[in-house]
């Protein structure tokens, strides 16, 4: 089966729609990369992740799947309290922090 070549711009598009209603004051950022099989989406979280935020990640990551159903999605959900710095990376969302 051929994959389809997916743009930088639909990649950001449809992770940025994904997040509408679903950012709490705990997620500190959301990075992508991707390639011709599988968009990786990694989310970064201050303090212990809580279950909402969880299904919030997996609510983007199933809105994502739908509009790119011949990419694989994958979701990291991982840990990152401040004062830590968020890695490089490209990133969709960057909350606001005080240093």
């Amino acid at each position: 089966m051929m994959q389809e070549t997916i743009t930088r711009s639909a990649v950001f598009l449809s992770i940025q729609r994904a997040l509408l209603g679903e950012v709490s004051s705990a997620l500190r950022g959301v990075s992508v990369d991707w390639d011709h099989q599988t968009i990786n989406i990694r989310s970064y979280f201050d303090s212990e992740i809580s279950e909402d935020d969880r299904e919030s990640m997996s609510s983007v990551q199933t809105e994502v799947l739908a509009d790119f159903p011949s990419h694989g999605v994958n979701m990291e959900i991982i840990r990152l309290d401040v004062p830590a710095e968020l890695p490089q990376g490209m990133f969709i969302y960057v909350r606001r922090e005080s240093l």
